[in-house]
């Protein structure tokens, strides 16, 4: 052999001769051995037989090497430490990695993505529930779930459309978990991503799985080093489903005309969304067991469904900063007075002075708070919104709504109770029963419990709804429990035309330094007097007749007498 010492070329061919080679992987191991070191193969003793030497005696054992009995190899390890050798020996080990997984195979499984970083918006949760309300099937989701079936087989570029805060996000995520099944590997790509990789991250993927790229607001991904008609195209020859949103005017500026976007859009498969729902929707919103849903389908008013839940909780957080002092304190306290109203169940809008009056409060700016109160925020609506008659406000429904079920807010007081309907008496009665309704739900306890404010008002809630009955068990229980306010239950038996029975508890009222109901007392038993005194003189009583006479000159006038 050329280029190779003929000793060593000798002593390789000797080594080669006298090998036990293994047939099964190709190793050629000791001549004593009775199975492959490497492998593990047993040795055919014809192999053995093959391989041992025929020419040459064997030499007679080493002094220096031990008699024990040598371990037989296993596994890929072979150990020469015990070994005989008689000439030189040149070994080969040949590793072998295991092929490297293509980047797409390691993308997060659908399962495994937190919706909320999809651009799914949260709504809120005082409650403890999830983040998001339970998924209510849109009339689209039937398109949408074969178009985006179709897609998983062939890939392209599907896009869901629609008007702001319609639930594109969350229509399309959803309709992806119901197709793509548990195992589909998701590239959630975030704005601003470099999209110029994304076939280098898809080669040598496993094309018996699933890969989906996510795309939230379109319009962020496209342009050079982002979604291209080329890249697109080789999703498509990958097979790989491209799942975006985008909102309605968007898509239109950059669908049309000859620009590069054109192309791409012009290769997509789009389903359209409305903030509208349908009656169908509806009945399906309303068969939903959450009570967020439950607020969106009695209280969302002019706004959509998907408006209601994904404008409440930045409306609440945004008043909920502005009472800092830094913030805007003064409009907290505005907005405040609105929102409890709405606590209480009405619906009427009222003049800002009326909710300033409500917790008594001088606010320097009012103009400008009321202005920064109603700025749309999200294009949908503001804190407060204006009512029916100029210069009328009301707390918007998703606010309310989201006051409504928070922890955060103290109770509503007697005070706000008595406002509430007072204000429903006057600018909307059709609200007065329910707000009536609400606030002895909310009092009644606080009320057996003796709170004389709370029992005060329950009485005067009664009153509002005529409901005498009630008005006077807890008139009564004010008298027999805080004389100085009896005179209360005596004003509202002179409603009813009850005068001497009210003299009792305008008495109880007055003996306790109560001053109005000592006047009040001192005149009612002069008109009783001058009753009583003109029918003993009608009778014959002189004595009575010159009283009478007498008291009606101190009167100085003739007023009606009080019947029995």
């Amino acid at each position: 052999m050329r280029g190779v010492p003929a000793g060593r070329e000798n002593a390789r061919r000797r080594v080669m001769r006298y090998s036990n080679r293994c047939l099964a992987c190709d190793t050629h191991n000791d001549p004593r051995d009775t199975e492959c070191g490497v492998c593990g193969t047993p040795l055919s003793r014809a192999d053995t037989e093959a391989a041992a030497p025929r020419t040459l005696p064997s030499p007679s054992p080493s002094p220096s090497m031990s008699s024990a009995a040598v371990p037989a190899p296993t596994g890929d390890h072979v150990d020469f430490s015990h070994g005989t050798f008689h000439a030189p020996v040149i070994g080969v080990q040949n590793n072998y990695p295991a092929p490297a997984s293509a980047p797409a195979d390691s993308w997060p499984r659908l399962t495994e993505v937190r919706r909320l970083t999809l651009g799914i918006r949260p709504v809120l949760r005082p409650g403890g529930e999830p983040d998001l309300a339970p998924y209510i099937r849109r009339d689209v989701d039937d398109e949408l779930d074969r178009l985006l079936a179709h897609r998983l087989r062939t890939g392209g570029l599907v896009v869901v459309t629609g008007e702001p805060l319609s639930g594109t996000s969350r229509t399309a995520w959803a309709a992806l978990r119901r197709v793509g099944g548990s195992r589909a590997r998701v590239l959630n790509a975030q704005p601003g991503t470099d999209l110029s990789e994304l076939p280098a991250l898809l080669r040598g993927r496993d094309r018996s799985g699933t890969h989906v790229v996510w795309l939230d607001d379109l319009e962020g991904h496209l342009g050079e080093r982002g979604m291209t008609a080329g890249l697109l195209a080789q999703c498509v020859h990958e097979g790989v489903l491209v799942l975006a949103t985008m909102g309605d005017e968007a898509y239109d500026a950059h669908r049309f005309g000859d620009r590069p976007t054109a192309r791409v859009l012009g290769m997509a498969r789009t389903v359209e969304l409305t903030c509208r729902w349908s009656e169908a929707e509806l009945d399906r919103l309303a068969a939903a067991d959450d009570p967020r849903l439950t607020d969106a389908a009695r209280r969302r008013g002019p706004l959509g469904v998907t408006q209601f839940l994904a404008v409440g909780p930045e409306l609440w957080e945004e008043w909920r900063r502005s009472r800092r002092p830094s913030a805007r304190p003064g409009a907290y306290e505005l907005v405040r007075g609105a929102v409890d109203m709405g606590r209480c169940g009405m619906t009427a809008a009222l003049d800002v002075s009326a909710w300033l009056d409500l917790f008594d409060v001088h606010l320097p700016d009012v103009e400008e708070d009321v202005e920064w109160a109603a700025l749309p925020r999200l294009g949908v609506c503001g804190l407060l919104v204006r009512g029916e008659r100029p210069g009328t406000w009301r707390a918007s429904e998703p606010l309310v709504a989201a006051a409504l079920r928070s922890p955060d807010l103290p109770p509503l007081g007697p005070g706000a109770w008595w406002f509430a309907a007072e204000m429903a008496s006057i600018h909307r009665p059709s609200d007065l029963a329910a707000v009536v309704e609400a606030g002895r739900a909310d009092l009644l306890a606080r009320g057996e419990e003796d709170d004389w404010d709370t029992v005060e008002c329950l009485a005067d809630l009664a009153v509002f709804v005529d409901d005498d009955a009630d008005a006077r068990h807890w008139f009564g229980r004010l008298a027999d429990g805080r004389p100085d306010r009896a005179w209360l239950f005596a004003d509202h038996l002179v409603r009813q035309g009850e005068t001497t029975a009210a003299i009792g508890y305008y008495e109880r009222a007055a003996q306790v330094g109560h001053l109005g109901s000592q006047e009040v007392l001192g005149r009612l038993l002069l008109e009783h007097a001058e009753h009583w005194l003109a029918i003993a003189a009608a009778g014959g009583s002189e004595a009575a007749a010159t009283r009478l006479a007498a008291l009606r000159e101190a009167l100085a006038r003739n007023p009606a007498t009080v019947k029995e």
